[in-house]
């Protein structure tokens, strides 16, 4: 990696001073191996994409098997649907945050040590890291649960007072909203596997040092979790009207149609996500060359 992808602004972070990240950073990174990042980051997104739509189909099965009239008489139905959706939820998630660590191994260049061959592949240090992966990626998603469930109650709050009929025509702009500052602020958490990677650290010591280095960058996680958000939904859209440009109607109503644009949605999708990930990356590693500046610190930095 470039070593001069840092900006020379210093910033004051614990005593020590440290390169000032900016978005132009992330993106020199993103584009000068933008085959690297969408490799790691297709599977796991068609992967995800398979379990959710496993999930929905399972769901729609269970809720048509009784009368809606009689939903108060199965609810371990209800119960089984909840755990499915949930369930495909996180592994998304979970799924998310692999790609996120495989991603770190190459930024951070945690894999260059490694003399065996055949383990030098960028979901190595992941599988090595399963264990503080999981319960990692399940506290960032209790907590991202937990901040729309208050979004919930605010909005729930907001319609008893001025009454839906006024309220509707707001309701998307309003969970937009409640989502990209729930998904900001969890991204103060963002850092805790590149630290857990690159560290070998513990995950409540990694959760609470991230916390802390995200401290004078909210404003850029924000646009990070922004350019994610907006970037997935323009590359969907984008496929999607694109495809009704290119292919003429008697091919759209095919089967296989609609695999294929579902398919290269995906990979569109998948596409913009590594700069939300890089920027969590160089964060992390930003704090390893802070760490190894300080005196009477014999840690090496990661970035060459």
């Amino acid at each position: 990696m470039d070593p001069n992808y840092l900006s020379v602004q210093p910033v004051e972070f614990g005593g020590a001073s440290r390169p000032r990240l900016v978005l132009k950073d992330v993106y020199r990174v993103y584009t000068g191996q933008f085959w690297s990042w969408l490799a790691i980051t297709a599977p796991t997104s068609l992967l995800a994409s398979r379990v959710l739509l496993m999930a929905d189909r399972k769901i729609s099965e269970i809720l048509r098997s009784f009368p809606i009239t009689e939903i108060s008489y199965h609810r371990l139905e209800l119960a089984e649907a909840g755990a499915l959706r949930y369930g495909s939820f996180f592994t998304g998630w979970f799924l998310g945050c692999f790609a996120l660590a495989a991603i770190t191994t190459v930024v951070n260049r945690l894999d260059v040590n490694s003399t065996e061959v055949w383990k030098r592949d960028s979901y190595q240090k992941a599988r090595e890291h399963f264990g503080a992966l999981l319960p990692a990626a399940l506290f960032t998603f209790c907590a991202f649960l937990a901040g729309m469930a208050a979004v919930e109650f605010v909005e729930s709050s907001l319609i008893r007072v001025v009454g839906w009929a006024h309220f509707s025509r707001f309701n998307f702009v309003a969970v937009l909203i409640g989502y990209t500052v729930i998904a900001s602020i969890v991204s103060w958490f963002g850092m805790a596997i590149p630290l857990i990677l690159s560290g070998d650290i513990g995950i409540w010591r990694a959760l609470k040092k991230s916390l802390r280095l995200s401290n004078g960058y909210e404003g850029f996680l924000f646009l990070l979790v922004v350019e994610s958000m907006a970037g997935s939904y323009l590359a969907w859209y984008a496929v999607h009207y694109g495809f009704v440009l290119l292919f003429p109607a008697q091919f759209r109503y095919t089967q296989w149609y609609g695999w294929v644009a579902y398919f290269v949605s995906i990979l569109a999708s998948a596409a913009v996500q590594p700069p939300m990930f890089i920027g969590f990356a160089l964060l992390a590693a930003n704090e390893q060359v802070t760490s190894s500046s300080l005196p009477g610190s014999n840690e090496s930095p990661n970035i060459e």
